[in-house]
C-alpha cells in the first residue's frame, strides 16, 4: 500500500490497522470515482494475509497474495450456479461484484457472505470479503448484511467500497468505520498515464477533464468529451435564451441518457459546468471550461442555477437518486434540464 499516491490519510489510518493484531472492524472505502479506493482494498487484502509482509506491502508472491489476486472471480459464484435455495460457501478472500448480465448485488450473494463468515477461514487467518461497487447492494441485500456487520467474527474482515456512500442504507452506514478517498491530483494522473506510455500533452488533456479520476482519464475518449462539454454549453445557451426546457430536455436525453452509467457521467459533467458558471460569476477559475466560455455565460449564471442555488441542488439530487434508487436515466437527464429551466422544483419530486 505504501506505492498508492495521492491517499496518504487513507493509508496512514489503514497501516495503523495493519499494526495491531486486533481484526479491523468493517469497513466503507469511499470517494469519488477512480482515485484507487478498489486497488487499496485489494492491497489491504493482501496485506492482512501476506506471510512475508514488510512494513505496509504485502510481498506479492505468497499463497494469501496469490488468492487475493484470484479474488474477482467470487463475484461470478452465484450467477453461475443452479441452486438458488441455500447460501453458497465462498473462499477465503472474495471480490463481490455485480454478477455479469446484472445490474445489482443481490440478496443471494449477500446471503452468500453471511454464510461463509460464519465459517472459520479454510487456509488464512482471516476471511476477507470485498464488496464493490456496495452502493449497487439491492436495499434487501444491503439490509441482510447487517448482523454480520453489528457481530463480525473476529477472524471475518468486511470492506465495501462506494462512489455514492448515501445510497446505502443509513441502518448499514453507520456501522461501518468509513476510510475517506480524495480525488487525485492532477499532477498525480498525469504521471499515471505517462507511464502508460501516453504522452505529455495528451496526458495532460485527459488529467485536466477526469478531474482526478485514473480510471476515468485512461479510458476517456477526448473528442467524445469535448463535444458533451460542447452540448451542455448549447443547452444552457438556449435555455438562457428563453427556449423552452421540455424540447431542450428530450434533446439532452436523446444525447446523453442511453445507459445509467452514461446518463450519470452526463449529470457530474453537467454539475461540474454549473460550478464553473458559478465560479465565473465571482471571478474564480474554472475547472473544466474554458475561459471565455465560463466569462459568455456568467452573465446568466443566476438565472440557470437559481438565486440561491436552488436549481442546481435539484440537478445534484437527481445525479444522486439516479445511483441511489436505480431511476430511469432518461427521466433524470430531462428532468436536470427542466429544473434548470424552472419547470421542474424540488416539491415536484416524490420525497
Amino acid at each position: 500500500m505504501g506505492s498508492i499516491e495521492g491517499q496518504e490519510r487513507a493509508i496512514a489510518a489503514l497501516g495503523a490497522m495493519l499494526e495491531t493484531p486486533a481484526t479491523p472492524p468493517p469497513l466503507l472505502f469511499h470517494g469519488p470515482e477512480g482515485c484507487g479506493k478498489r486497488t487499496t482494498a485489494l492491497a489491504f487484502a493482501a496485506a492482512l494475509v501476506c506471510s512475508a509482509r514488510q512494513g505496509l506491502d504485502a510481498c506479492g508472491v505468497c499463497s494469501g497474495c496469490q488468492r487475493v489476486r484470484g479474488a474477482i472471480a467470487v463475484s461470478e459464484l452465484r450467477s453461475k450456479s443452479s441452486s438458488q435455495d441455500r447460501p453458497m460457501a465462498y473462499p477465503d478472500v472474495g471480490l463481490i461484484s455485480v454478477p455479469p448480465r446484472k445490474t445489482r448485488i443481490s440478496i443471494l450473494q449477500a446471503r452468500d457472505i453471511c454464510q461463509s463468515m460464519t465459517s472459520r477461514p479454510f487456509e488464512f487467518e482471516r476471511r476477507i470479503y470485498i464488496i464493490e461497487p456496495a452502493d449497487l447492494l439491492t436495499p434487501a441485500a444491503a439490509n441482510s448484511l447487517l448482523k454480520t456487520v453489528e457481530e463480525p467474527p473476529s477472524y471475518g474482515v468486511l470492506i465495501l467500497v462506494t462512489a455514492a456512500p448515501w445510497a446505502l442504507p443509513v441502518t448499514l452506514r453507520s456501522r461501518l468505520r468509513r476510510v475517506s478517498f480524495r480525488r487525485l491530483s492532477e499532477a498525480v494522473v498525469v504521471r499515471h498515464l505517462r507511464a502508460m506510455g501516453l504522452s505529455e500533452d495528451e496526458a495532460q488533456r485527459r488529467a485536466h477533464f477526469a478531474r482526478g479520476s485514473l480510471s476515468l482519464a485512461a479510458d476517456l475518449d477526448l473528442q467524445a468529451r469535448v463535444r458533451a462539454i460542447e452540448t451542455w454549453v448549447a443547452i444552457l445557451e438556449r435555455l438562457s435564451q428563453g427556449e423552452r426546457a421540455g424540447a431542450l430536455a428530450v434533446a439532452a436525453s436523446e444525447a446523453f441518457a442511453g445507459e445509467a452509467s452514461s446518463a450519470r457521467l452526463s449529470l457530474e459533467l453537467l454539475l461540474t459546468i454549473l460550478r464553473d458558471l458559478a465560479a465565473s460569476a465571482v471571478t474564480a477559475d474554472p475547472l473544466l471550461l474554458e475561459v471565455g466560455t465560463s466569462e459568455r455565460l456568467s452573465g446568466v449564471a443566476e438565472l440557470l442555477i437559481g438565486s440561491s442555488g436552488q436549481r442546481a441542488v435539484l440537478v445534484d439530487r437527481l445525479a444522486g437518486e439516479l445511483a441511489r434508487f436505480n431511476r430511469n436515466p432518461r427521466l433524470a437527464v430531462e428532468g436536470a434540464v427542466l429544473a434548470l429551466g424552472g419547470v421542474l422544483r424540488n416539491g415536484d419530486l416524490p420525497a
